[in-house]
């Protein structure tokens, strides 16, 4: 007889939909170990065809370990078409303003708990109603803060995105009218976010972070209530033999900075382009190089903009490469620039320090409370360009003293922890199974 609790678990497993996705698939491949494990999908994986696509093979592996597919959610079509036609971000704000408009289809089990592993809506969303639906106590786990305690971190992201529209150009009224729609719609967001979020949150049977800076990030109550690793990611065993290996083959730096963050505002591109074509007027010949996949739009958006600032001549774009590619290339880099505006802990970072590569980077939560004081990072104050640049330039002229990353839990160890959390969730279960094959919401 199989003695394994159920847990029905909330996820979009697959490393194309960023470190969140990746770490997912972690989780419920370690879930199946100790778990009768059940996957329901949020509406949000299904938005994309392209990131679907590119998942199907996570999703066979995963059956084929045992995850059973329990279920999914969905918005109606049309919000999808007006987002298309009204060029606005219907189907993320109108789920948020009437939540119900998501429908929910799952299959019926006797679930010890829900467990939703990432912080968007769509699923923290689904996660409540499933334990309600089930009467079974539930956990999510926020992977990046889902809202800002502080007025002022909020307000630099925005002053980021605003920052990367200017940069593109256009006429003055194009960008008067980009500028009113952004921090009006953004600011709705942020209201109404924060609004739905914190009155959901408070449902959960347990709030956690996966790292400390996530409590910081949202602060108030939720310095108490979220139970945050510390951090909740590490690299893994095959991370750190291709960072060997490759640290056994590049015996010297070339001349060129590598961009840490994915190509988009929040991560500080803006910035890093402004700051590198200042960088470049202090180092001759230097070279920025930016790592990552990124649509054919916005790469010519991006391209546009380095015309615009007169370095299209010493910036490169590789695109989407292998990670042991990408290590070379952050081996070899004298600097990695690193202005992220957003983040929980920051696997680039680790990455640049293990393999022998300085950091200059914003002093937001993540950053100061994980490398704060790591030899070879240093750290400027958000959005203070200037700083940034003239820190820069010092680490490429006189170089850093030392390069240290820090000292953090393994895998197995942060896994551990996260079975251990999800096996005392479920030992609250005291609901009665109801005998049907699904269920619509």
């Amino acid at each position: 007889m199989n003695e394994k609790t159920s847990v029905l678990v909330v996820a979009s497993p697959s490393p194309t939909t960023g470190g969140g996705g990746g770490r997912a698939l972690r989780s419920l491949r370690r879930y199946i170990r100790h778990f009768n494990t059940f996957l329901f999908i949020p509406w949000g994986l299904w938005a994309n065809e392209s990131i679907l696509r590119d998942s199907i093979s996570y999703l066979r592996d995963l059956r084929g370990i045992g995850v059973r597919f329990a279920g999914f959610s969905r918005i109606p079509k049309i919000l999808y078409e007006l987002h298309e036609v009204l060029g606005v971000n219907v189907k993320t704000l109108l789920p948020l303003a009437v939540p119900g408009i998501a429908s929910l289809k799952v299959r019926d089990e006797d679930y010890g708990a829900v467990v939703v592993l990432h912080e968007v809506w769509d699923a923290v969303y689904s996660g409540n109603v499933l334990a309600e639906l089930f009467d079974a106590p539930n956990a999510v786990l926020l992977q990046l803060p889902p809202f800002y305690g502080s007025r002022k971190r909020f307000l630099n992201i925005m002053r980021a995105v605003l920052l990367w529209r200017e940069l593109r150009g256009g006429t003055a009224v194009e960008k008067s009218l980009f500028r009113i729609e952004a921090v009006t719609r953004r600011s709705v967001e942020e209201w109404l976010g924060r609004l739905r979020y914190e009155e959901t949150l408070r449902r959960y049977t347990l709030v956690l972070g996966v790292s400390k800076a996530i409590a910081a990030e949202m602060g108030g109550e939720w310095l108490g209530k979220v139970v945050c690793f510390d951090p909740g990611v590490s690299l893994d065993h095959e991370d750190m033999a291709i960072i060997r290996s490759v640290r056994e083959r590049v015996r010297g730096k070339e001349n060129y900075v590598v961009f840490g963050g994915r190509p988009s505002a929040d991560k500080g591109l803006a910035e890093a382009l402004i700051s590198f074509k200042l960088i470049s007027k202090h180092v001759p010949g230097i070279k920025l190089v930016v790592t990552g996949k990124v649509t054919p739009k916005i790469l010519a958006h991006v391209k546009r903009v380095c015309r615009r600032l007169g370095i299209d001549d010493k910036v490169v774009f590789t695109g989407f490469i292998p990670r042991e590619e990408r290590f070379e290339v952050v081996a070899r880099a004298r600097l990695m620039l690193y202005p992220s505006h957003v983040d929980s802990f920051s696997y680039a970072v680790l990455e640049s320090l293990y393999l022998g590569t300085p950091v200059v980077a914003y002093r937001i939560p993540a950053i100061e409370i994980y490398y704060g004081k790591s030899p070879g990072v240093e750290l400027v104050e958000e959005c203070d360009l200037e700083a940034l640049t003239t820190k820069a330039v010092d680490v490429l002229e006189k170089g850093v003293e030392a390069i240290e990353p820090p000292k953090i839990k393994s895998w197995e160890e942060i896994m551990n922890e996260e079975i251990e959390i999800i096996s005392k969730l479920a030992s609250q279960h005291r609901a009665t199974f109801i005998g049907r094959s699904s269920r619509e919401i």
